[in-house]
């Protein structure tokens, strides 16, 4: 009867590989609950050996007011491997992965963290092969408090960026802006969960024939360690 009752779990996963005494899903290609590992989001194993650090420091120049809410994730995907957003409509998307990391807050006008470009382990998350991540950067956000109407100040720092870093004591540094009038709340905009103002450089503002009258810096300058 206790092999029967079994064959008919088995039966139920699936028709996956099944241990006949245990019922016990051993087919890689299914996580412990029988879910075909394509289609939920991996628990990523962190490296052991990283090695590319780096740390980064924001400073706020001519800010209207305290920023109390840091954010900060690094940015991964892994474009040889893929999973199912939504089953009925055959949706797939490549695997992504964004770790966050703490800013530490050094003064009223300063915060200050560390992070990786490899803190994600390369392997068979989903049945598909060795996952392969690439680092894209990293996002950086603030907030002037847990409002949920406040305005997300962000920060992308691009993979390029990073990658020109390659020694140690390497340093680059960025300078982007934000109007005034998005602080605390953009009050022009009606939004519940908070207007997301896109930092821009000098460079991208003259392109664009932006006037950067009425705005405060964020200066971002990372180093590797």
């Amino acid at each position: 009867m206790k092999k029967l009752l079994t064959l008919i779990g088995c039966s139920a996963m699936l028709l996956s590989a099944c241990d006949l005494e245990t019922g016990k899903m051993f087919d890689s290609a299914y996580d412990f609950r029988g879910l075909p590992k394509a289609e939920r989001n991996p628990v990523v194993t962190e490296n052991p050996q990283k090695h590319q650090k780096y740390e980064v420091t924001v400073t706020f120049k001519d800010a209207p007011g305290k920023f109390e809410v840091a954010k900060a994730e690094e940015v991964y995907a892994a474009f040889n491997c893929t999973h199912t957003t939504n089953r009925i409509a055959g949706a797939t998307d490549v695997a992504r992965y964004y770790p966050e990391f703490t800013l530490q807050k050094i003064s009223d006008t300063v915060y200050r963290g560390e992070f990786y470009t490899d803190r994600p382990l390369n392997e068979d998350y989903y049945g598909q092969g060795v996952c392969l991540w690439e680092n894209f950067g990293v996002s950086l956000a603030f907030k002037a408090d847990n409002d949920q109407k406040s305005t997300y100040f962000s920060e992308s720092i691009d993979k390029e960026i990073l990658e020109k870093l390659s020694e140690k004591g390497a340093t680059a540094k960025l300078v982007f802006y934000h109007q005034k009038r998005n602080y605390p709340v953009a009050t022009w905009l009606d939004d519940e969960t908070g207007f997301v103002s896109l930092g821009i450089t000098t460079e991208e503002a003259q392109q664009k024939n932006i006037d950067l009258k009425g705005t405060f810096s964020i200066e971002v300058e990372i180093r590797r360690m």
